[in-house]
């Protein structure tokens, strides 16, 4: 393993306990009852860390409202059915969108794959990661806006952007800088490093500049922990650890340049590699023992340094590619990296099922904590695929619970849910199957966690709910008995006292 793409292909897998069904265990007589005994007991461990998770949802995620309504006299709306609808998540449900973009460039912006492609990801997702990458060389056939010197291309990005702004997601872009040699255009090392942050910083200004108002967050820096600053690009060896002080003068170049083309767009940072251990010790360039552990410090410093100068970014991007985590380890992670004084975004998340599809295997263990069970004179896969999707949905349902139920999270970000979720019968058709992961998600965001009601006004025209932070409208009847009308809106977060008087026209 000497790469970041072998590092992240074989990075830790198994199953967490708190998503192994009681049908597996049961039906598993090849594991010993001694084994099954532990088992049970490690999953009801995790099964309380999780259901304290869904207990504290309401309370970090929703707000007691009271609403009176007064007509158009100033008299209060008696006994009035009224609904009570919510349009958006102030929480971004998300999904990044190479595949998006492939089919763009592939089949143009009338596709019919395309259109369908995007009402299956607006139904469940309330956020767009559009992918505006310098270039990307050699394997992904990903968005690249400038690999030829002087030949910007944004038209994909741009169509992303457009089309998820009119159907009302929260269009993310990733990223603007990643210091990786691949994602650098050949023709920018010809110069040398202050001229080549010249060219960095007309692409930042071009970006950042041309869609103001239009991306409200993007990547900023990209993999930072792991790779060299700009002007060390020719000395990468990976791991690469750059320094702190190298690290935060090009990540506040950065900074300081986008927020003067758009101040109110959210920064982040990203980067991987922080959750498990991994299956096999790395040393870095500099010969230090690389750990999960020693990155989270890392970044964390990193975050401490970049206060300093006075260009830190919004929030702490979390890439989750690392394996299936038990939620008792994913919420102390969250709890770790919220030292930092910043929201959380996982940015970049999939559940990986390769080790579910291995013949004698059910699962890997890492630490103790993950099943492990070899069979003897066994070539046949462990699980059908209809388990493997059943799993899979179950660990996602996990893990995007415990991220919702953390306070420190504000957005979960997938990388590949519409891979998960949908399997399309042939590349160029767009005939399709909804897979367990895309119903379990979709149930989740816009039925437990979205308030709609259906409630009357009291003697003094008032509601009293509990409702999801985010977009609200009121509606009632313009006549007792006549159709609901949009009378209202209103808008309800953390911050917000809950308490609202609004005027009808009654």
């Amino acid at each position: 393993m000497n790469n970041r793409r072998q590092f992240l292909k074989q990075g830790t897998s198994g199953i967490a306990l708190s998503v192994m069904p009681h049908w597996l265990l049961a039906d598993s007589h090849r594991i010993s009852p001694k084994r099954r005994d532990w088992l049970r007991m490690r999953a009801a461990e995790d099964d309380d860390v999780l259901s304290k998770a869904r207990q504290d949802i309401p309370q970090i995620r929703m707000s007691d409202m009271e609403i009176q309504l007064l007509a158009s006299n100033g008299k209060p709306v008696k006994h009035t059915p009224v609904e009570i609808v919510q349009q958006r998540h102030s929480f971004s449900f998300g999904d990044c969108n190479p595949d998006m973009d492939k089919i763009f460039r592939q089949e143009g912006a009338d596709s019919e794959k395309l259109r369908q492609y995007r009402r299956l990801f607006s139904d469940a997702l309330n956020t767009v990661n559009a992918t505006c990458y310098w270039t990307e060389r050699p394997r992904n056939n990903m968005a690249k806006t400038e690999e030829y010197q002087g030949e910007p291309y944004y038209d994909g990005f741009a169509n992303t952007v457009d089309w998820g702004n009119a159907n009302g997601l929260t269009v993310k872009g990733h990223p603007l800088f990643w210091p990786v040699e691949k994602a650098i255009p050949e023709w920018l090392k010809r110069y040398d490093y202050p001229t080549q942050l010249k060219f960095l910083e007309v692409r930042l200004r071009q970006l950042v500049g041309r869609f103001k108002g239009k991306v409200k967050v993007w990547d900023a820096v990209n993999e930072m922990l792991w790779e060299p600053a700009l002007k060390n690009l020719s000395k990468r060896q990976w791991p690469h650890f750059e320094n702190v002080d190298d690290m935060a003068d090009y990540i506040s170049f950065v900074m300081q340049i986008v927020r003067s083309e758009d101040a109110d767009a959210v920064y982040t940072l990203n980067d991987y590699g922080l959750e498990l251990p991994w299956p096999k010790p790395l040393k870095s360039n500099t010969g230090i023992d690389v750990t999960p552990q020693l990155q989270r410090q890392r970044y964390i410093e990193l975050i401490q340094r970049l206060r300093t100068t006075g260009h830190h970014p919004n929030a702490l991007g979390l890439q989750c590619h690392d394996g299936w985590q038990k939620p008792a380890d994913q919420m102390a992670f969250y709890s770790e990296m919220a030292k930092a004084g910043l929201p959380l975004h996982v940015t970049e998340f999939w559940a990986k099922t390769d080790h579910l599809k291995k013949s004698g295997i059910k699962g890997t263990a890492v630490n103790g904590d993950f099943i492990t069970e070899r069979f003897e004179n066994s070539n046949a896969p462990v699980y059908t695929q209809a388990q493997i999707d059943l799993l899979q949905a179950d660990f996602v349902e996990q893990y995007l619970t415990c991220a919702f139920g953390h306070p420190s999270v504000e957005a979960f970000i997938f990388w590949g849910f519409m891979g998960m979720g949908v399997e399309w019968k042939v590349d160029d058709s767009t005939s399709y199957e909804l897979k367990p992961v895309y119903h379990r998600v979709k149930k989740l965001i816009h039925e437990q966690w979205k308030t709609n009601l259906k409630l009357e006004t009291n003697g003094d025209g008032m509601l009293r709910f509990k409702a999801f932070h985010g977009d609200y409208t009121v509606r009632y009847p313009l006549i007792n008995g006549g159709p609901m009308s949009a009378a209202a809106s209103f808008t309800t977060g953390a911050a917000s006292k809950g308490n609202l008087r609004l005027e009808t026209i009654i």
